[in-house]
């Protein structure tokens, strides 16, 4: 009793703090864990299984079960890594997290991070002339924080970060937290948190090499087809684990319109490696470091209305490197030391046929490098404190800037502790706070409460709060650009303030039997200080002109329904539904681009013998967009964000419905070292050149080995 009504005044005090200070929030974190201690000394418990326990650094998991049925269903033993910034077992974290595992993106045929995610429920995956960014429950690219291995990258682009550059062959897994994730964080995770978790070696020597090539209608590819191979080696032993990877890709490009000579997508090489090794990987001291690297060469060309015709050319440098120090002290404590640095370079020209007096040469390079110590700490039985420190800095050479040369630094503390109020039925609450202190705009503190209840050992429900912002990217504060090929002028304001944002989640968990799953989420983000373009005609002047304002509120709303049914041993079937409801509160319209229903399935077979199939499918509503920017060329359309322009009161069409269904088969044979494979992607061949400029029609084939 004397627990229960403790628990009833913190609650109190927690709603009552939300409305100050993250100051005073930070103090309630301080005090949760020395009550709960005390209360624990008056009180003799019963011995609770490891499971309970929030941090998982002794856990051992078999992921390489070649067991057709396991191969079916997301192992609930998995250990996630975003949530909570530290290990923890997928069925025990607090915070709802979405993993697509190693297997489904094999049995996805997916080439790069984009095609895995393009029929993910509630992300969609948007074509740019820079390659695919990714939109989250309605919430735009720079609203989502794109991570490799839980750190910070370099290389946005029109405020996104081209999802397509990140190859498959080193990815593990992709762990998808939804929903503000600033209080651990930091800027940019207002709309939700994507991982890309790359591979560590398992075991003793393996290696694997996968060739693809493909192509389409004649009409709208090249005759060359796209051409991808890749190979991977790994090892592990009592000094050294690791993983060494190598690809290379190339792609025609393509055009939707076959008679014109203005493509759609770029084509592109690119050439890719990277190396993950961990130092004594079984002991309680560990040095890790990991290096990746890519260069990438696209090529478009854009026609304008008076039939000029440009060729476009973006070469690309990326690469990322990072290190890291753990020691492992106690039952299950951890002390951290992580530093990266990222750089990114992209060399942009843009040469007009039989003229050079239009032409552009550009070049953007980005140098991001961050350093963090955490400390994960056991300090009660029932409390489990995850803090540290943090330092980022940011720097930004480009053509595109009134001024060349840009630099910012922000320093960071968070905190949080998961707490176990009880262990039957299990309840469990994480406060947590996050400070920022950024070089051009202050402070800003970021608190968060979740909450889980086991309310029977198959039922469980999850909630959550936080707060997040954004501040404004070098290219919104100080861009000036100009296209004159296109017939458009871009101004950055120095003025601009960061973006707010409050989000609301609640998910609820139900599994009847071990082979079948129900999920419910309801959300909410309310977004404050919008940045979005103040659009004015080219009345009087050669160009039209955009220029950043803050000026609008919006919000998004909604839910997911899903189920996941595993049948037969060898079949599983995945359905879901999202509903995203968005609202511009400057214009009381919807936000561009977003589509109210969508629905998506997954359908897997493995059959004993080495045989698999996989369909993936995803089907859209129509989605509104707005007329503001009609007058440019596609290029141009591109290149200004998907928001509402204000100011005007555009007239309204609407994107058609569409529906992308993705195939994939696969036979192994030889002890399953060996396997072909063939797919389909965009089976319905379903496109639309101003709204939905997709991939038509694609075939591909394939072989693999893996020892």
């Amino acid at each position: 009793m004397e627990t229960d009504s403790l628990l009833i005044h913190i609650m109190s005090l927690i709603r009552k703090l939300f409305k100050h200070s993250g100051i005073s929030f930070l103090f309630l974190i301080l005090f949760l864990f020395p009550l709960q201690a005390q209360d624990d000394k008056t009180k003799k418990e019963t011995s609770v299984p490891e499971k309970d326990s929030p941090n998982t650094t002794n856990v051992k998991t078999d992921t390489n079960s070649s067991d057709s049925q396991k191969e079916n269903v997301q192992d609930d033993s998995q250990i996630v890594v975003t949530g909570s910034r530290g290990e923890r077992r997928l069925k025990d974290s607090t915070v709802a997290t979405e993993v697509i595992s190693r297997k489904k993106i094999e049995a996805s045929g997916a080439r790069n991070a984009a095609e895995v995610l393009e029929t993910q429920l509630g992300i969609d995956v948007v074509p740019f002339f820079g390659g695919s960014r990714v939109r989250m429950l309605g919430m735009d690219s720079q609203y989502v924080l794109i991570l490799i291995d839980g750190e910070r990258i370099s290389g946005r682009l029109n405020n996104a970060v081209d999802l397509s550059r990140f190859k498959v062959q080193n990815l593990e897994r992709i762990e998808i937290v939804k929903g503000a994730s600033s209080a651990l964080y930091g800027a940019d995770a207002i709309g939700g948190v994507i991982n890309l978790i790359t591979k560590e070696g398992d075991k003793k020597l393996s290696y694997e090499m996968r060739t693809t090539y493909g192509n389409g209608n004649r009409k709208n590819f090249n005759t060359e087809g796209e051409f991808n191979t890749t190979a991977n080696l790994g090892f592990r032993n009592e000094l050294v684990s690791g993983n060494v990877s190598a690809g290379y890709n190339k792609n025609p490009g393509y055009r939707l319109v076959p008679d014109s000579q203005a493509t759609t997508g770029n084509a592109y090489q690119d050439l890719n490696t990277g190396m993950n090794l961990i130092f004594n990987p079984d002991g309680k001291f560990k040095a890790k470091t990991r290096i990746l690297y890519q260069h990438r060469d696209q090529n478009g060309v854009d026609v304008t209305q008076s039939k000029a015709v440009f060729d476009r050319n973006n070469k690309t440098h990326d690469f990322l490197a990072t290190g890291a120090l753990e020691y492992g002290f106690g039952r299950k404590n951890l002390i951290s030391f992580r530093g990266n640095i990222s750089k990114w370079e992209n060399k942009y020209y843009n040469n007009q046929r039989g003229s050079d007096e239009l032409d552009v040469k550009q070049l953007n390079a980005e140098l991001t490098s961050q350093g963090t110590v955490q400390l994960d700490w056991e300090a009660a039985e029932r409390h489990f404190i995850t803090a540290g420190v943090e330092s980022f800095a940011n720097e930004l050479e480009s053509d595109r800037l009134q001024n060349r040369f840009v630099y910012r630094t922000r320093r960071a503390a968070f905190i949080q502790n998961e707490w176990t109020v009880s262990r039957s039925p299990r309840i469990r609450i994480v406060p947590g706070v996050r400070y920022d202190d950024d070089s051009q705009f202050g402070n800003q503190t970021t608190p968060k409460l979740a909450a889980r209840y086991d309310i029977l050992q198959n039922l469980v429900w999850r909630a959550s709060y936080g707060r997040g912002f954004r501040p404004p990217s070098f290219q919104e504060l100080y861009l000036r650009f100009e296209n004159p090929a296109v017939g458009y002028v871009v101004d950055g304001n120095p003025n601009l303030k960061p973006e707010k944002s409050i989000t609301v989640n609640s998910d609820l968990e139900y599994s009847p039997f071990s082979f079948l799953t129900f999920s419910l989420s309801l959300y909410r983000n309310d977004v404050i200080n919008l940045i979005q373009y103040k659009f004015d005609s080219n009345q009087g002047r050669e160009y039209s002109q955009f220029q950043l304002q803050n000026i609008a509120k919006a919000y998004t709303r909604g839910g997911e329904l899903g189920v996941q049914y595993r049948f037969l041993k060898h079949y599983t079937l995945e359905l879901g539904y999202n509903q995203t409801d968005t609202r511009d509160l400057t214009t009381d319209r919807p936000l561009e681009g977003r589509a109210l229903h969508q629905v998506s399935a997954n359908f897997i077979y493995n059959s004993p013998g080495g045989f698999q199939f996989n369909l993936r499918g995803k089907h859209l509503d129509k989605r509104p967009f707005y007329s503001s920017t009609s007058s440019l060329s596609a290029a141009g359309q591109d290149f200004i964000p998907t928001e509402v322009k204000l100011n005007e009161n555009p007239p309204v069409t609407y994107g058609k419905p569409f529906t992308i269904i993705n195939i994939r088969m696969e036979q192994k044979f030889f002890e399953k070292h060996f396997a072909l494979f063939f797919g389909v992607d965009n089976l319905l061949n379903e496109y639309e050149l101003a709204y939905n400029p997709t991939r038509p029609r694609f075939f591909y084939g394939g072989f693999s080995a893996q020892f």
